[in-house]
Order: C-alpha cells, then structure tokens, then sequence
C-alpha cells in the first residue's frame, strides 16, 4: 500500500507537512516511486512485517508510503497512523531538550559534568586492569559527544570486558531515573574521557542534568518544550490505552530468517517485560520513546529549518548548527565495531563529513548530513546541502544494526531508501 499522499480516513492525522509534487521541488516523480517497488519486494521476500517512508524538500512533503502489514497474524494493512518504539532515535531529541537549557545559559561545553552530578567527583578509569584517576575533567563536550569514557558492551565497540561485566551487574535500568546516577558514580569508566566514543550511556547523564536545571520529570519537560510545541501528538514515554491498538508488534528474523513475534515488546531491552505502551517506571532517556513517522517527520523537518516549524521557533539557527557539527577530539573516531570513516558526530546524531569515504551512512547525500536510527529498525536523516528530510520506520529485533556496521541478514531498507532518493534528485538546483 502507497499513495504520495495518504487519503486520511481519520480526521484527527493531520499532514505533517504542506504537500508538493516531486518534479515542483527538483525530483523525477517517475524515480521517486521506485521506492514503491523496492520497499515492497522487502515484504514479499519476508524480510520485513511493515515498513513506512517519508521523503521532504523544501519543507514540503513529496512523498509517503506504507507497505506491508500492521500485523503477520491478522495481515492487515500497516496502518498509516501506526506508533513505533523509536529507542535509539529518543537521543536526537535529548540533545534538543539539553539545547534549550544551554540557550537560556544552563551550561556550556567546557563545564565538568560534576558542576551538575557532584556525586561523580570521585570516578576514576579500569586501564590494565587497575583504577587511575581521570587525567582530565569529564566535560559537557565529552558528555554531549558521547565520549565520556562510559561504556556499554562489545557490541558498541567497548573493550574493556570487566568494566562490561560489572556494568551488568550494577542493574543499571532497576528502580527510578533517579537511582542510576548514585550506581554510575560506583562504577570505572572504561577509558579517560575525551579519548574514545563509546556509544551508550551518555544521554542517562543527560537526562539526569536536564532534570536538575530544569526541576521538571524528562516525560513533563519534553512534553512541554518540544512535543506541544510541534504539533507532535502521538510522541512519548508511554501511549493511552485507547490508542495501543495503533503499536505495530516489533518481530525478528529466526535462523531460517523467517519472520516470528519477538519475545519482548517493551520500548527497549533495558525495560524488558513492560507491556507495550505502558510507561516504565524508568524512562530511558537513551531508548525509550514511541513515535509515528509523521510525528518525527515534524521534528526532524524543525531541525531542516534550522530550528523552526510552521512559526513555532524550538532553537536557534545558531544551536542547530552546533548540535550537527563534529564534537569528536581530533583523532577520536566514531567506532561501533569498526571505526568509522568520513563520519563525525555532533549532539546525539552522526555527521556526514565526506560522503564518498562515509562508512555504512554515506553515497551520493551531500556533506554536512546528519543522522540516527534506532535498532529496532526506525531511521532518519537531514540534508542541509540539497534540503532534504527522510524518515523511515519498522519494528524488527536489531533491524536498525547496518547504520552501525553491525551484521544484519537481509538487506538494509534505509540504504535503498537513500540511494533511490538521491538518484530521484535530478534537478538538485530547483
């Protein structure tokens, strides 16, 4: 099932965006629809349950398919206001919340993290099997830039297997957002900050700083500063009941690669066993919003516009363009299981450097692109260089792992989604 434009049944699923043809804002419409086919062959080979693309230019939406089922067991269309388990994609908009505070002169790069979490004054690293104390302050850089030296597991490219280990231990995720900073600052860090990426827990910190300044729960803030503002109904920690008919069921690949009902269908492994749309008595800051696509499509769009959307200004042009410009020290590389070439990255998202060389994010996208996914198989990404916004969404166990390098089975939707896209752009200028 795809139309350019969905005829909405419901009168409450607003547009995300004003509508325009694809040959009005310098697409072949004719390209443009091999994502149509493409997408489709996906759910016909098995690959996928359902999948969702969104395609902006200019800030006007030129294209919006759904294919596939809302669920295997009833195989009913995948329904065009279907809410998703975002995870990883919860960062980018952590980033913004922290950015609104750092406007209003909260915090800067250059502060140690203690200013705002004293009970880290005493942290120190595990290096050769020995703790040593930090050769540096841990900074809001570091923090921002997610290379503060915390770690989270080989499969996020972490090597020191003990710090895993008791990391694992600690039952991080048990208990409150206000119980994990008291067990952080007990546990090493697994390098000195600023001397490694390692992607994880950052946004944790993040969360707990936002709360601080902001005396406000993450779920009241965001809601308040981000989601009012922009329109984005369907977003949170949680979905009313009423509505949880709408959470598309997350599947996996077995070991025939054949489509099966993934065990746990909580928002992120890290709060296992809570029933879809519930809210979790943690809320992850690094994991654990649902969305829809048009909902992120608002954000993401607002971020296109440096800032602002349908005259609702959430930041300043100024704060974007830090938020999506390279954090990482000189010689510090962006490193899940590999490091990465031609990629930076910013306030929670992944910068496009050098499209050519870029690893597993990069083609024919113009330099300056920025980025995230989420593993459950949801991506984005913004195009400043020819203005152009995506978003994508499925439900799968690990289906978002090829953004990262990491092995996936089958092939990877938000790379076709990305290189039709830009062989569809035949009038880059218009």
């Amino acid at each position: 099932m795809s139309n350019e434009y969905p005829v909405h049944a419901d009168a409450k699923l607003a547009t995300p965006l004003p509508i325009a043809s694809p040959s009005s804002v310098g697409f072949s419409a004719e390209r443009l629809k091999r994502i149509d086919p493409a997408m489709q062959a996906e759910i016909d080979a098995g690959h996928y349950a359902g999948i969702s693309v969104m395609v902006a230019r200019h800030g006007k939406l030129v294209k919006s398919g759904f294919y596939g089922y809302q669920t295997l067991e009833g195989r009913e269309p995948l329904r065009e206001d279907a809410i998703y388990r975002i995870a990883s994609m919860t960062k980018p908009i952590i980033a913004v919340a922290m950015l609104l505070l750092y406007e209003e002169g909260k915090w800067q790069l250059d502060d140690p993290v203690t200013k705002f979490i004293p009970e880290f004054a005493d942290l120190q690293v595990l290096q050769d099997g020995k703790l040593v104390p930090l050769d540096r302050p841990m900074t809001m850089r570091h923090l921002m830039a997610s290379s503060a030296g915390f770690a989270f597991g080989p499969a996020f490219g972490s090597t020191n297997l003990k710090v895993d280990e008791m990391y694992a231990k600690a039952d991080l995720w048990s208990g409150t957002n206000d119980d994990i900073i008291p067990k952080l600052a007990k546990l090493p860090l697994e390098s000195q900050p600023g001397t490694e990426f390692r992607y994880g827990l950052q946004q944790e910190v993040q969360s707990a700083i936002l709360r601080r300044i902001s005396g406000e729960q993450l779920d009241t803030l965001l809601e308040r500063r981000i989601f009012a503002p922009l329109g984005m109904k369907d977003t949170g920690f949680d979905v009313a009941p009423d509505q949880r008919d709408r959470i598309a069921p997350r599947y996996a690949l077995d070991q025939n690669l054949k489509l099966i009902l993934a065990p746990d269908q909580s928002p992120f492994p890290a709060v296992a066993g809570t029933p879809p749309g519930v809210k979790p008595k943690y809320l992850l800051a690094i994991a654990g919003l649902y969305s829809t696509t048009q909902d992120y499509m608002r954000f993401a769009q607002m971020l296109g516009n440096r800032g602002t959307l349908d005259g609702v200004r959430i930041l300043s042009p100024n704060s974007v363009k830090l938020m999506t410009s390279n954090l990482l020290p000189l010689g510090v590389p962006m490193h899940f299981l590999q490091p990465f070439e031609g990629i930076g990255y910013g306030m929670n998202v992944g910068i496009v450097l050098d499209p050519s060389r870029a690893s597993f994010n990069g083609g024919a996208n113009g330099a300056g692109t920025f980025y995230w996914g989420g593993v459950h198989g949801t991506w984005f990404w913004v195009d400043p260089t020819y203005d152009i916004v995506v978003v994508g969404m499925l439900q799968q166990q690990d289906g978002g792992n090829p953004m990262t390098g990491r092995p996936y089975p089958v092939p990877d939707v938000a790379g076709i989604s990305r290189a039709i896209t830009y062989g569809a752009l035949v009038d880059p200028a218009l």
